[in-house]
């Protein structure tokens, strides 16, 4: 996110609770029961992602989740979404392929 985007949720989270929008001059409070969830890819993995600051980071409980075997992926296509078993494998497989594609462009 940009950081003027970072700059305004640090403000939100921190002990003032307000939000500032320059542009109308307007100043948000949270409703007491407002509550953020946000996820991020990690810092060097993707191209253009930056390491968070270590003090905005620790506004946030930061959990890690490994990639799901290619099995696992297959069998949530196929009972979750009703995919074949047939065609689940060979999605599994083209996002395998794209996966590799990508670490080897370096685009992402």
């Amino acid at each position: 996110a940009p950081t003027e985007v970072l700059e305004a949720l640090n403000r939100l989270l921190d002990d003032n609770c307000e939000l500032f929008v320059p542009d109308t001059q307007e100043l948000i409070k949270p409703h007491p029961q407002f509550r953020i969830f946000a996820t991020q890819n990690p810092a060097g993995i993707y191209g253009g992602r930056q390491a968070l600051s270590r003090a905005f980071r620790n506004r946030f409980l930061e959990i890690t989740v490994d990639d799901l075997p290619p099995a696992e992926i297959a069998q949530i296509l196929t009972k979750r979404f009703d995919v074949a078993p047939s065609f689940a494998e060979k999605m599994v497989e083209v996002m395998k392929q794209l996966q590799i594609r990508r670490q080897a462009s370096h685009v992402f």
